[in-house]
């Protein structure tokens, strides 16, 4: 079972560390734990009973902080990109003659008044 939990641990290492939305300086967290475990001068030295224990103190810490925060990066950002709602834009240009097709000329349809005239003064219906 300890063996199914750490090789889930090592897999989610590698999804964040391939991920996106993790900065650069997070993703150093893993790398420095495998440092700390592969470099020779610790804080306890390995030649003593519990020399590794420190070792792997140190690399369990560093890769739980990685997978919290990077976990939270992730979601972030899937978050962020849920909240967009797609559509369509389109730029009025006041500038641009008028299109050739009239407007609707439905009963609830304005009167339509020559493109060029101002609007008239009694804008209240």
């Amino acid at each position: 079972m300890a063996l199914l939990m750490l090789l889930r641990r090592l897999l989610t290492v590698v999804y964040l560390m391939t991920h996106p939305a993790v900065p650069l300086r997070l993703k150093a967290l893993p790398v420095l734990a495998l440092l700390y475990v592969l470099f020779p001068r610790d804080a306890v030295f390995d030649f003593r009973p519990f020399g590794f224990l420190d070792d792997f103190v140190v690399a369990g810490l560093l890769v739980g902080v990685f997978t919290s925060k990077g976990w939270e990066r992730v979601l972030n950002a899937k978050n962020k990109r849920e909240d967009v709602i797609p559509a369509d834009f389109h730029v009025l240009d006041p500038d641009a003659p008028p299109s050739a097709d009239p407007p609707s000329s439905g009963p609830d349809a304005p009167p339509s008044a020559a493109p060029d005239a101002p609007p008239s003064a009694d804008l209240r219906a």
